[in-house]
């Protein structure tokens, strides 16, 4: 749950950057909604590519807990080459923007569900609802309160001033995903435990059928024929 809500502030931050760059770079609005328009169209086309094209072929040969771990880290580089620059381009931004959402599209979702695979039924359907519905939403929300109620004791914060608050909103989201990965079953694991809840199913379900019924018994007791 933390690390969506770290997450899901990320987002928030990086959004905001983004925004304000994009505004004060392309001041006409015709020409600001044009590039925007390419640029999600362009984080689409490659979300896709990697979702379909090559996840699929590099999943068999890693574990998920090493991409719960690659996601932030990334970021985390990424950012920090940002805080360097005292006035980012907005190729810089985007790019950071880009590499998040991308990241989101076709590895985060993928693994959101790896995770409840394994669960009972109570935290693989209740318990995901609760965190996705409620997770997401209080995410961004509570990132957007927060940074409303600094802008108004603090005034206005430059461009490089909210790359050090995504930043450090990354190294957050860093330490709640690297949390999550320790947590997270291998294949190995995954597969034994698979294993055990199917023999067990079936175990149950044998005694089940074979348990006689308490009108069988007591035909079977007193040598009646069933008619």
């Amino acid at each position: 749950f933390m690390e969506i809500l770290a997450g899901q502030g990320l987002a928030t931050l990086l959004n905001v950057c983004f925004v304000t760059k994009l505004s004060e770079s392309l001041p006409d609005d015709t020409v600001r909604a044009g590039w925007m328009g390419k640029f999600f169209a362009s984080i689409n086309v490659v979300a896709m590519c990697l979702q379909f094209g090559i996840i699929p072929r590099i999943m068999p040969f890693l574990e998920p807990r090493v991409l719960w771990r690659f996601m932030p880290v990334t970021m985390v580089t990424a950012l920090s080459v940002l805080c360097l620059n005292e006035d980012p381009s907005l190729h810089l931004i985007s790019g950071c923007f880009m590499l998040f959402k991308v990241m989101e599209f076709s590895i985060r979702r993928m693994l959101d569900e790896m995770v409840y695979v394994p669960l009972d039924f109570e935290s693989r359907f209740l318990g995901k609802e609760i965190i996705s519905v409620f997770g997401y939403r209080f995410g961004k929300s509570g990132m957007s309160l927060g940074l409303s109620g600094l802008t108004s004791m603090f005034g206005d914060f430059g461009l490089q001033q909210l790359s050090f608050l995504t930043a450090g909103s990354a190294g957050v989201w860093l330490f709640a995903a690297w949390n999550v990965s320790n947590l997270v079953l291998t294949r190995a694991e995954a597969e034994s435990l698979y294993q055990e809840k199917k023999a067990y199913k079936t175990k149950n379900t044998r005694r089940v059928r074979t348990k006689p019924t308490p009108r069988v018994r007591k035909r079977r007791a007193t040598g009646a024929k069933y008619t």
